[in-house]
This record gives structure tokens, C-alpha cells and sequence, in this order.
């Protein structure tokens, strides 16, 4: 009888180990990855400076409503070492910086106040690009000179919500002066592309109004929390609202020449909250079989605002072309100095990546920066891992995507931090075998125009204008 017993126990056992075994091989079929890496054709450039461009495509002059001179613009750029700049004035298509872009009565605004509307000579105009340039005070510490990025535009030129579109490489003028529609972006995507062009959306959060800090409580009087642990705020709300994420979803789903949304602009006050609105189009679309691209711009008006955000763009070389390539296979990372209005960027020198290795065989990427304090990894706007071990301003860190199989969807992203601000990595797609089970094309939310608040912009503007035209009443 004993001896039945231990038999009866062994096989009990025996299957068990099986099943256990069975079972074991099972979850490691279902979280084996196949990672799609964006920086894949250009991973072999990215430990050389030659090969790194500083970028911003969003930057203003007195053509429209800056109040700076282009000439001074691309000075000030100039001197602060970037290496591509596309100027996107409103409703105007940007030209080679020696030609004069399109007079818009609109902005002849400037001129009456004083405020010069000018361009280069011929001559001065290609000393920049050659690195030549100085009139006495130029700071520019690096050798290359700074490419003219033309053909780029920010779209819908009078909408008081500021439902902005910027469009670049357009084979007409067919989006120039175009006053738009407020609450409307699809039809200046759909004119870019017409147009042969590529574009992005401009600052959605200050669209959306999820730069609202005020914290969000339970019915009990108590903070509530994002999954992140930080507090919530309504701007948060708004973001990952599924009627907003899908509002923007449905353009770039019906627009593949629409590449993304910029996650930092400016001084991020407006946009705080637009990478975690990101995060959310990257859960939406990514299973749908595209990504979603992360832009950052100075959207610069004054001085103040070169130094704010721009892009590292990885190149073999400077051409248009090669810039449109990499816009479109998303070859580049988003970098700022600022995050939701505060400097976080004390140096010139920003966290930069210096090499990428994915590894399929051990469901691995490895990323490595300089300039970087720490590295993190985020997955569903949630962030899974953070390294911290820096040596001489190097950072190394390895994430493993099995060990994070519960918290992984469809993708995950890096952010670099350093003394000089931040850098965002684009999503590396992450296919366990599930994305089918992961589409989701919910309702969306209709455009808000609230006229109300249309009405106090349109006051607000006309007397912001008047105190510029009547300085002395400004007190």
C-alpha cells in the first residue's frame, strides 16, 4: 500500500513537472518579442558628432507675428550652434533666407509698430551655410555651417484656437495664406498631402487645454495619483480622455503623410501634458501598424525662446532628402531644455545617444548616452526601469523586455536626462504576437469651439495689438 502511495506521488509529481514545463514554455512563447528598432539604418552613425544635427522646424519671424527681424533670427540660431533651421511662419511658406518670403497684409501689423521685416544678402546667406558668417558678435562654436531647411509652414494662419499644423517639402503654394478653420486640422493635413508634403501637429495640448495644473481628488477630499505616482492633475485627464486620444488618432489614421504630434514645445507650458497624450496614440496606433513620431521645436518668437527645444536628427549627410527621410522613418530624437515651464537644462551640452543595440535573440535593447545622468524606460506612459550608474558622463542601460512583460503593450521609449535637458527616444515597437487583441477605435470627441472663449481670444488679441500700436497706454 505504502509503496502505491509514492507511486500514485510520483506520477502526480511527474505530471505536474510536465504541465509546470509545458506551462513555462508557454509564457516564454507569448513574451518573446519581435522589436522593430526606427534607428535601425542609421544605428552605425550614431557614435559620430558629424553625424548629429541640431533642428528646429518651427521658429518665427516678423513675417508674421515674431518680433524678431529674420536676419536676427537666424543669427541668434546661428549662434547657438544649430546645424538645420526651418523657418514656419504662419500661413507663409519659408524660402532660402536671402529671398523675401510672401508680404501677408495680415502681418503687416509689424512694420507700423517697428519692427523690420528683412532678409540676407546673397552673400551673407551662404556664409551661413558655409560656417563663414560674422559680423562681430557671432558666437558659433562649432565649424559647419547651418543648413536652410525651405518649403516648411505652419498651417491654418487664423484660427484663435490654435489648431496648428506645420507642413514641409509641399510641391505648391497651395497651403499659403490659407486662414483655416477653427477646431479643424484634417483639412490642412490633407492639403499638405496633396501637396506632395509631410507634416506634424503643432502643440495639441494647447489646443486641448491639458496644461491645466489643478490636482484632481476621489469623492473622499483625497489626491488622486497617475499610474506614475505623481499627482493628477486635470491636464492629465484631458490627455488620456480616450475621446481626445482618438480625436487625433483618426487624422493619422486617415493621414499617413501626418508623421506625429510634437511633445515638446517651447518652454512646455501649454504642452505639458503632451507626452503623456503621446503615450496614449502610441497604445491606439501602433497595433494598427505605424508609428507615432515625437517632434520637439522652439517655436521661437523672441531670443528667449532659441534655447528652449529642438530636435537631434542622425544624417549621412545634409540633403532635404535625407532630412524627409528621416521625418518619416522617425531617425531622430526630441530634446528640451524646459519641462512644463522650468529649466531643466543647465549646459549646452544635452544628453545625446551615442549607440542602440537591439537584441531579438534575448529580447533586449541597450542604449547608451552621453552627457546623461540617468536613463529611463517608459511603456504605456508608465515608467518600468531607470538606470543612474553615469560614468564620465556616459550612461549604459539594458532593458530586458521579458521582465516587464505585464507592463508592456506594444512599445517602449527611452528618455535620457543630463545637466543639459532631456532626450526622448522614439517608440521601439514591441510585437509579443497580440497586437490584433490591442486595436482599439473607440468613439472621439468633436472638435470643441467654444465661442465663449473664441470671442474673449479674439478681445484679448485685439487689445494685445493696440497696447503694441499705443505702447504708452501699456502701463
Amino acid at each position: 500500500m505504502k509503496r502505491n502511495i509514492i507511486r500514485i506521488l510520483s506520477l502526480v509529481t511527474a505530471i505536474s513537472m510536465v504541465f509546470g514545463l509545458t506551462q513555462i514554455s508557454v509564457s516564454a512563447a507569448e513574451t518573446t518579442y519581435e522589436i522593430t528598432n526606427p534607428y535601425e539604418s542609421v544605428a552605425h552613425l550614431l557614435g559620430s558628432e558629424d553625424y548629429h544635427y541640431k533642428t528646429s522646424f518651427h521658429t518665427h519671424t516678423t513675417y508674421s507675428d515674431a518680433t524678431i527681424p529674420l536676419t536676427e533670427m537666424i543669427k541668434e540660431h546661428y549662434n547657438q550652434d544649430y546645424e538645420i533651421l526651418g523657418l514656419a511662419d504662419h500661413g507663409i511658406i519659408g524660402k532660402n533666407w536671402d529671398e523675401e518670403p510672401t508680404i501677408m497684409t495680415l502681418y503687416q501689423y509689424n512694420p507700423l509698430i517697428g519692427n523690420k521685416q528683412e532678409h540676407f544678402s546673397t552673400k551673407d546667406f551662404k556664409a551661413i551655410v558655409a560656417g563663414t558668417y560674422s559680423d562681430g558678435s557671432t558666437t558659433r562654436s562649432i565649424k559647419n555651417g547651418m543648413e536652410c531647411l525651405t518649403g516648411a509652414i505652419e498651417g491654418n494662419m487664423l484660427v484663435l484656437q490654435k489648431n496648428h499644423v506645420n507642413g514641409f517639402f509641399m510641391e505648391d503654394d497651395r497651403t499659403e495664406g490659407f486662414l483655416g478653420n477653427e477646431g479643424d486640422f484634417d483639412t490642412m493635413i490633407a492639403m499638405i498631402e496633396e501637396a506632395g508634403g509631410v507634416s506634424h501637429i503643432n502643440h495639441p495640448g494647447d489646443w486641448l487645454g491639458s496644461a491645466d495644473g489643478q490636482l484632481v481628488y476621489d469623492a473622499d477630499g483625497n489626491v488622486m495619483y497617475t499610474p506614475n505616482g505623481d499627482e493628477m492633475t486635470v491636464g492629465y485627464q484631458i490627455a488620456t480622455d480616450p475621446g481626445n486620444v482618438q480625436f487625433f488618432a483618426k487624422s493619422l489614421r486617415q493621414y499617413k503623410s501626418c508623421l506625429g504630434i510634437e511633445v515638446y514645445n517651447a518652454f512646455d507650458r501649454p504642452t505639458r501634458s503632451d507626452r503623456v497624450l503621446w503615450d496614449e496614440l502610441l497604445k491606439v496606433i501602433i497595433p494598427e501598424g505605424r508609428n507615432v513620431w515625437g517632434f520637439a521645436n522652439n517655436d521661437a518668437h523672441t531670443y528667449e525662446d532659441v534655447d528652449t527645444a529642438f530636435m537631434d536628427f542622425i544624417l549621412p549627410e545634409y540633403s532635404e532628402a535625407n532630412v524627409r527621410t528621416a521625418m518619416e522613418n522617425g531617425t531622430f530624437f526630441a530634446v528640451s531644455r524646459y519641462e512644463a515651464g522650468e529649466r531643466i537644462g543647465t549646459t549646452m551640452e544635452f544628453p545625446k545617444v551615442t549607440g542602440i543595440v537591439v537584441d531579438e535573440e534575448n529580447d533586449t535593447i541597450t542604449i547608451t548616452g552621453k552627457n546623461t545622468d540617468s536613463i529611463k524606460w517608459i511603456a504605456d506612459g508608465i515608467t518600468i526601469q531607470t538606470d543612474t550608474l553615469s560614468v564620465n558622463g556616459e550612461c549604459v542601460s539594458t532593458i530586458k523586455l521579458q521582465n516587464y512583460s505585464d507592463d508592456i503593450s506594444c512599445y517602449v521609449r527611452a528618455e535620457l536626462a543630463g545637466q543639459g535637458g532631456k532626450t526622448l527616444t522614439q517608440a521601439f515597437v514591441c510585437d509579443s504576437g497580440n497586437m490584433d487583441t490591442l486595436v482599439d477605435r473607440g468613439p472621439f470627441n468633436p472638435a470643441p469651439i467654444d465661442f465663449v472663449t473664441v470671442f474673449r481670444k479674439i478681445l484679448k488679441t485685439v487689445y494685445n495689438v493696440f497696447l503694441d500700436l499705443v505702447p504708452e497706454l501699456n502701463v
